[in-house]
């Protein structure tokens, strides 16, 4: 039985940040999920009465979908816990769900800012980054991490915070090296060596929305934006202002949240910021992918692997 500890100990701590690793999430910069990818507890556009728009970005090539992440999160956390269960742990993380909206450029559906203003969908869960699985007890840290943190860009593992030594055995078994949150990720993987180039592939990502700010192009369109908003009695240089203006902390969206928000929409229209601002991130990251073409492929390549895999583990748990 878990009895809770009565204060946050190094081995809670660090078992937080594994059981959000295990679970998965999305990043503002990351795609809705594909269509042709189903994943768990995938909501679909009938429930929102609309279909969210869209992004196309080369970076996105490189990355999992939503509904795949939530795929190998699915069969990461099915591996995990039979592991788990090798030491008499009973552990289990929440089923990812998919998140059905690309925010990278802010709200660009109109029906999603007039009815939910800048805050995210219904349908987007906040149980991706949910730590609610994390176990209590030093033991099951023990077995989940073997006290060790992987840096994928390097394929090394350091100690965690609160231990002197990797941990060798739990309850008279043996400790995989990292524990079973490596194990599972060397299964998924098929390979022992767990570096990675995906910590490239999410600078890209977030160096490519920055440097195409920074485009002329992106930056007269951002006047224009602006001008536009001016009009509808909103003083805002640039989108993202706009949405630092809400209070995302409530429930819901207020009235006058969704009225700016709908403002937004129509000047993202009436002065094409989308289509724009994607041409530009579009060229940058195209560039970068040039730059970092191994680590790129490489990516791909692990991917691919990782959704096959993964497929044979949900396949084989029934």
């Amino acid at each position: 039985m878990r009895r809770p500890l009565p204060r946050a100990t190094p081995a809670v701590a660090l078992l937080s940040a594994l059981a959000a690793g295990l679970i998965g999430g999305c990043s503002a910069g990351d795609t809705p999920d594909d269509p042709k990818s189903p994943g768990p507890a995938t909501a679909g556009a009938d429930a929102l009465g609309f279909t969210p728009r869209r992004l196309d970005l080369p970076v996105y090539d490189y990355q999992l979908s939503p509904a795949e992440h939530a795929q190998v999160a699915t069969a990461k956390n099915l591996l995990v816990t039979s592991c788990m269960k090798r030491y008499g742990f009973s552990w289990s993380a929440p089923a990812p769900t998919v998140p059905r909206q690309d925010r990278r450029y802010g709200v660009i559906d109109r029906q999603a800012a007039l009815r939910h203003g800048y805050h995210l969908l219904p349908t987007d869960s906040s149980a991706l980054g949910a730590s609610g699985a994390a176990p209590a007890s030093r033991e099951e840290a023990d077995a989940l991490s073997g006290g060790q943190l992987l840096d994928s860009d390097t394929g090394r593992s350091q100690l965690a915070a609160g231990y002197r030594e990797p941990v060798k055995s739990v309850r008279g078994k043996a400790v995989p090296p990292g524990g079973c949150a490596q194990e599972a990720e060397r299964e998924l993987l098929g390979r022992d060596d767990l570096k990675s180039a995906a910590g490239v592939v999410s600078r890209i990502n977030t160096g490519s929305f920055s440097e195409s700010m920074t485009t002329g192009a992106v930056k007269k369109v951002f006047a224009a934006w602006s001008s536009c908003m001016d009009g509808a009695g909103y003083d805002f240089a640039d989108p993202l202002k706009s949405i630092g203006s809400a209070d995302l902390s409530t429930p819901t969206a207020s009235a006058a949240e969704k009225k700016l928000a709908a403002a937004d929409v129509t000047c993202k229209e009436s002065v094409d910021l989308v289509a724009v601002w994607s041409r530009a991130e579009t060229a940058v990251q195209k560039r970068m992918i040039r730059e970092e073409a191994a680590a790129t492929t490489a990516q791909r390549a692990d991917n691919a692997v990782r959704l096959r895999n993964a497929a044979a583990v949900i396949e084989k748990s029934g």
